[in-house]
């Protein structure tokens, strides 16, 4: 009967606890594997490792979940790792409502703490995992990849902040903040989030009239700050210039979030070419697309654009993988219209990049980047 069922997609390392996922999948306790010294160990071996190493975890971020390491799951789920920060924010949240930290804020800053800290909350662990799909979950209309949402705010104007990295296997490089209902710009906040959330109060400070209100600010950022530093985390809040200021040297292109983008470029300074072409221009030309009054007009200016895919194509033959990136991810800041195209060179660009965890991701988004509800949670309902 067990070996009918077909194996875990994350083999040994899964730390799902979940009934259903269990019984639907193949999880061998007598396997053996490899240690990174190179000697076999037997699976209980593992369980045995990770429950030490969960206990740790539990002790920081106030999870209970036995024998899982909750730094393992949030990878499994989203794919990247999240920064030593993350979770002491989490601990932070934790210390100023217990019974439940994610809307720890919620009254007093006006944010919430959703998607991996519904994971890190247990939100999921008694649901069945494999209906959820973690690469929608808080993945608002303008969220590429390399942006992963970890606050909600104002649902106006779609206000959220996350994560930005330029390389899946790789920290990230700032905490940003969009709004997703007004535009595809992302906008620095801070190089952690305390950082973030602080400048995020300090902008309501400036903007409040309303004493009590910014009373209670100032006592959340100063619990802030002496959380923060009492762990070592940073928490300055910097000039958007000044956030991640070693990555603006890197960046190769701004792109229409504005954010950029950055890929390795080697001694003979291959890895990205430009598309020829200004963001105003390339922006009037998809404009011109979408609102031609006519078919000639149409179809002149989509030859331009297919022009522009072709030199993309030219520039992937020579390992300039950046301009496909560039032209990717503008087609798919402009919003709708564009998807297929975007899709299919974005995909590519992370592929030969080395990034097949963004693919990954840009392919469940594009397939489902409109619909009713961004949490994955809501799908029980």
């Amino acid at each position: 009967r067990l070996m009918e069922l077909p194996p875990c997609k994350f083999g040994p390392r899964c730390s799902r606890v979940n009934p259903d996922h269990l019984k639907k999948y193949l999880h061998p306790t007598e396997d053996t594997h490899l240690k990174s010294d190179g000697v076999k160990r037997k699976h209980s071996d593992i369980d045995t490792r990770e429950t030490k190493k969960s206990k740790s975890d539990m002790d920081e971020t106030g999870q209970e979940m036995k024998n899982v390491d909750v730094r393992d799951v949030v990878k499994q789920s989203f794919l990247v790792e999240m920064p030593e920060d993350f979770y002491k924010f989490w601990k932070f949240c934790s210390s100023l409502d217990p019974d439940n930290p994610c809307d720890a804020l919620l009254d007093t800053v006006g944010l919430r703490l959703v998607g991996p800290y519904d994971v890190v909350a247990g939100k999921f662990n008694s649901l069945d995992s494999d209906r959820v799909n973690y690469h929608l979950h808080w993945r608002y209309f303008y969220d590429s990849p390399e942006f992963l949402t970890v606050l909600n705010g104002d649902e106006t104007s779609g206000f959220h902040i996350g994560y930005f990295r330029d390389d899946p296997k790789e920290m990230p490089s700032f905490v940003g903040s969009n709004c997703a209902k007004q535009s595809c710009e992302i906008k620095p906040l801070g190089e952690t989030v305390f950082a973030a959330v602080r400048a995020h109060i300090q902008a309501q400070l400036v903007a409040g009239k309303d004493k009590r209100k910014s009373d209670q600010l100032k006592k959340v950022e100063k619990l802030l700050v002496a959380a923060a530093s009492a762990d070592g985390i940073g928490y300055e809040v910097k000039k958007p210039s000044a956030i991640a200021k070693g990555r603006s040297k890197k960046v190769v292109a701004k792109t229409f979030h504005k954010a950029g983008i950055v890929v390795p470029i080697d001694d003979q300074d291959v890895g990205y070419r430009p598309l020829g072409i200004s963001d105003g221009q390339l922006r009037k030309m998809l404009s011109e697309i979408k609102g031609a009054t006519s078919e000639e007009r149409r179809v002149a200016k989509e030859d331009e654009l297919q022009e522009l895919i072709t030199y993309v194509q030219f520039a992937n033959d020579e390992c300039d993988y950046g301009m496909g990136l560039e032209l990717g991810m503008d087609l798919f800041c402009f919003g709708e219209g564009f998807e297929e195209k975007a899709a299919n060179l974005l995909c590519m660009a992370y592929t030969l990049l080395g990034r097949e965890e963004f693919a990954t991701i840009a392919q469940e988004h594009f397939k489902n980047r409109s619909r009713p509800s961004l949490s994955q949670l809501n799908i029980y309902e």
